[in-house]
């Protein structure tokens, strides 16, 4: 017993301690220093293959623990044996019971923290379709959608009569209302494009007519219709009919969006989650991984995965971490198994030649170059219609199983008519299209000579679409409109006669009924040709073998190409082959960006888990930072990209990779956002910005109605229902990120910081007890030691008189 005491209560080991702290906690916040390749080298040792920690695990490991615990025995010990409780010692038992708090604290807060984030949506639009309404009662609804309010949201409502398509055209976070009591007050507005098909014709309501909605202000909502007038298309509906609202059959709300959830931060903790459901359900399963790793890649096989030249081999070492069901698991049978983790990739198709036993799939890159210097490259697939053509079908790439085949691909497009009736059989070439001009002049067709000539026929083309994707096959089409004896018709002429048909009133009321033409005494075939195309590559009829046809000039030509010789097009222009597989096979691998390319601050946003699948096999799944529950909920920015995969029985599972989340004590909605920028206002640029804010609302759980709101910024968080909010991301402004895709004047969500504090108080306590203890040690015991000297000094002296006297 004699020796732990004696060992406990050393000095010298309290020192030993404190460096080996000193040292650890350096390592795990500033990482380390080495010698590579002649070279020093910064890395983060926890973040090694043997650790893969964060930095809030490694100072929750067992070590640093153990550290803090023998640390504390050394004060406990030490203060106990070494330092009497009396007056002049008050201090350091101070500083030593404060700084045992403060460790106390510490334990308490790293054992029980929980931080992440939750995202909230500022409004979603409730759309119902309302049915006829009985006498004194209110019309039911028929129909019913809710959507996120964010531009480009589209969603639609039927009752099997009716139909409208209702797209979110545009929102405006700080709208000015204009009209009466609300005059110069600021509104969040959302603007909805509705288009009717369907109901009563002579109802008064407008095939198409925006409704504006303002949140807070349901009284102000109204339309916006059609004027007729040119210069003001557009007219506001109390106007123009004198209601605000035309269609009394559709009701739009803006309702506050409740966010229920909070996803764990994996920079604090490792929180992989696998979330499940059933294909058609709106709830997702989540099933925890635990075991998975963080900071680097893990492959088993190298070969499923494809890393830049001059880039670190990656070594074979796979992971095995099984995700097992939870309770009330869709699929209470199925344990997953992780085999793989990519930190930092992206998953793109890659192409091989399949081989002699492969099916022939022609795959080629063709470049068309410019005698200035100037070049395009053109990946071409040639028997996939999306992929087979560049520049709107100006170069394309076909396949000729047969000699026929290709000779057709020598010609220009064509029409044939053919009536029999008065032996009329005419081919003419498409020079022009009349696209969307209802004034473009229909042509004659030439009628034979023995023909009557009052049976007269004319026509125009109004589209061509070459390659159109069918269930049964590709097939082009001419859009012809054609007049004749009978009466006029728009007919869709295929390539293939099967399917060429006239849009009759039958078409459009059932498009998959047997085909219907309006007039069968005339036929009319439409031969594609090279279709519009200036430069088509031809494959085939043997796969290996590559012709290339142009018609630049005033002549078709065609010319036998081989791959890497250039073949001249006109006097200014040249082609080549540049790659050209076969028998081409897609393989879609993920590739490893090396850590000098990556963002610095990406975290885990780019990586990718395999999961092995029993009865299917193994797949690689994207990271999702959050989970919606369907396209309507989806964040502006973020991915919703769920995966569908076929269990051996049957069954479809969706499946999404991400990361934990938890239920939040009381649902949050945000009531506003407030953007204060600097003078000049907001630019764009994060540098305008002075601060943002979030003014949110929580429901309360015994009531279920919402607070008031609450202001929740970077440097003042709010508590509510023992976690803590403070603001973390924002929706800033952005154009349109692809073709059809509307423009965002930002505002729409918030991302507020979720945690606990647990701890926080002890630490707090601590801390200002060791304070005092400082205090006590510098200013008052040298006043005790002081009044000692003198009482000792006095002491002496008394005795030293009265000495003298006795002498």
């Amino acid at each position: 017993m004699a020796f732990p005491l004696a060992l406990f209560s050393s000095v010298r080991f309290g020192i030993v301690l404190m460096s080996i702290l000193f040292v650890y906690c350096s390592i795990g916040s500033a990482g380390v220093i080495f010698p590579s390749n002649g070279e020093l080298v910064y890395d983060q040792l926890r973040q090694w293959r043997p650790f893969e920690m964060t930095e809030f695990e490694w100072f929750h490991w067992w070590p640093f623990d153990l550290l803090m615990v023998l640390m504390a025995l050394n004060i406990t010990v030490t203060t106990l044996r070494r330092i009497p409780l009396k007056a002049v010692n008050y201090g350091v038992w101070l500083i030593h019971g404060g700084i045992l708090m403060m460790m106390l604290g510490c334990w308490i807060y790293f054992g029980t923290k929980v931080e992440g984030d939750a995202p909230v949506v500022r409004r979603m639009v409730t759309a119902e379709l309302l049915g006829p309404a009985a006498a004194g009662a209110q019309p039911a609804v028929v129909d019913r959608a809710t959507v996120i309010a964010s531009p480009g949201q589209r969603f639609s409502l039927t009752d099997g009569t009716r139909r409208y398509d209702l797209e979110i055209s545009s929102i405006d976070p700080e709208w000015t209302m204009r009209s009466g009591e609300s005059d110069s007050k600021r509104a969040y507005s959302v603007n909805v494009m509705v288009r009717r098909s369907g109901g009563a014709p002579d109802d008064g309501v407008p095939a198409s007519f925006m409704r504006q909605l303002l949140a807070g202000y349901p009284q102000h909502t109204e339309d916006v219709i059609p004027s007729g007038d040119p210069a003001q298309p557009m007219k506001r509906a109390i106007k123009a009919v004198g209601k605000a609202t035309v269609d009394d059959g559709l009701r739009l709300s803006l309702d506050f969006a409740p966010a229920k959830w909070f996803y764990l931060r994996m920079e604090l903790e490792k929180a992989w989650a696998l979330y499940v459901r059933k294909a058609g359900d709106t709830e997702w399963t989540q099933r925890p991984i635990h075991g998975m790793p963080l900071y680097n890649d893990y492959v088993g096989d190298t070969s499923l995965v494809t890393q830049e030249p001059g880039d670190r081999p990656l070594p074979a070492d796979p992971i095995n971490v099984a995700i097992p069901p939870v309770a009330n698991d869709p699929f209470p049978d199925l344990t997953l198994n992780v085999s793989g983790y990519l930190r930092y990739a992206f998953e793109e198709t890659l192409w091989k030649d399949g081989g002699a036993q492969s099916p022939p799939n022609p795959r080629a890159v063709l470049r068309v170059a410019a005698q200035s210097g100037e070049q395009e490259n053109y990946t071409l697939l040639a028997l996939d219609p999306r992929s087979n053509k560049g520049d709107e079908g100006v170069v394309q790439f076909r396949w000729a199983p047969t000699e026929e085949a290709y000779n057709a691909l020598l010609n220009k497009p064509s029409l044939r008519f053919h009536v029999p009736e008065i032996e009329l059989d005419v081919t003419e070439p498409i020079a022009d299209v009349a696209g969307a001009n209802a004034d473009a002049p229909f042509k004659p067709i030439p009628l034979p000579k023995a023909a009557p000539q009052d049976r007269l026929y004319s026509y125009r083309v109004i589209a061509v679409q070459d390659e159109v994707g069918f269930s049964t096959g590709n097939a082009s089409v001419a859009i012809v409109e054609i007049k004749t004896p009978k009466g006029s018709y728009r007919r869709w002429v295929f390539s293939d006669p099967a399917l060429t048909r006239d849009v009759t009133d039958e078409f459009l009321k059932d498009p998959h009924a047997a085909t219907v033409i309006g007039d069968p005494s005339i036929e009319v075939q439409y031969h594609p040709g090279h279709g519009k195309s200036f430069v088509t590559l031809v494959a085939g009829p043997e796969p290996e073998r590559l012709r290339l046809i142009s018609s630049l000039g005033e002549r078709v030509q065609s010319t036998v190409i081989e791959v890497g010789k250039p073949v001249p097009l006109s006097d200014t222009l040249a082609a080549a082959v540049m790659e050209y597989q076969p028998r081409a096979i897609a393989e879609r691998k993920p590739v490893i960006v090396p850590k000098a390319q990556r963002q610095r601050d990406a975290g885990v946003q780019f990586s990718l888990a395999r999961v092995d699948i029993p009865g299917v096999g193994s797949q690689w799944f994207r990271y999702h930072p959050y989970v919606f529950d369907s396209p309507a909920a989806v964040l502006r920015r973020f991915p919703f990209n769920p995966q569908t995969v076929r269990l051996p029985d049957g069954r479809m599972m969706e499946v999404i990779f991400s990361r934990q989340r938890l239920g939040l004590p009381a649902n949050i909605a945000l009531d506003e956002f407030v953007l204060t920028s600097h003078i000049g206002g907001f630019t764009g640029e994060m540098g305008s910005i002075r601060d943002y804010m979030s003014r949110v609302r929580f429901r309360d759980t015994d009531t279920s109605t919402w607070t008031e709101p609450v202001s929740v910024s970077m440097n003042a968080p709010v508590e509510y229902a023992g976690l803590a909010y403070f603001q973390s991301q924002w929706d800033p402004p952005d154009e349109p990120r692809f073709e059809g895709d509307r423009g965002s004047s930002g505002l729409n969500y918030t991302v507020l910081g979720v945690g606990n504090r647990h701890g926080v108080w002890t630490m707090l306590i601590g801390c200002c007890i060791s304070v005092a203890g400082m205090i006590y040690a510098f200013y008052v015991k040298p006043i005790i030691k002081r009044k000692q000297r003198e009482a000792v000094y006095a002491s002496v002296a008394a005795k030293g008189k009265q000495a003298e006297v006795a002498a």
